[in-house]
């Protein structure tokens, strides 16, 4: 099959804003959602391998879900979509990620500490002990079927 560039579709239409402002607006999201191709991230984009032996993971955490999951790749903030149970108060949420990575991945929850945003919902986890290839295979027992080809399709 022929691989071919994107096209991009430029608008440059005025038209009265009390008017069309409803309808117009969704009519053209429509049409943005088709002209842009978005290209889904896959898992191995939101790991990094550091020098002594450890894997860093990027993730966006939603605390107070109904179950804790591990969602798809968001390709727009390039990290890794998990939910969890545990509300934001107190730290709660931050073991509780601990937590789970670390039932998900196979290893002690001390091997897992989060070194940049504690108190933000995109968070940088470091894995200890553990290579790239071992993460990479462990979390992707656990994505949704699907969710690395296009997350926001």
């Amino acid at each position: 099959m022929w691989e071919c560039e994107p096209f991009i579709v430029v608008l440059n239409i005025i038209l009265p804003a009390s008017r069309f402002s409803g309808n117009f607006a969704s009519f053209i999201g429509r049409l943005m959602r088709f002209t842009n191709t978005r290209r889904g991230m896959a898992l191995e984009d939101a790991l990094q391998a550091t020098l002594d032996g450890a894997v860093l993971i990027a993730l966006q955490v939603q605390p107070g879900a109904a179950q804790a999951s591990l969602g798809d790749v968001d390709p727009w903030r390039q990290r890794v979509v998990v939910r969890l149970t545990a509300r934001a108060q107190a730290g709660r949420a931050n073991r509780a990620l601990c937590a789970q990575l670390a039932a998900w991945l196979g290893c002690m929850a001390g091997d897992i500490t989060i070194v940049e945003g504690q108190t933000s919902r995109q968070k940088r986890v470091r894995v200890e002990g553990m290579d790239i290839d071992a993460v990479l295979a462990r979390l992707s027992a656990y994505l949704p079927s699907g969710a690395t080809e296009d997350a926001h399709a």
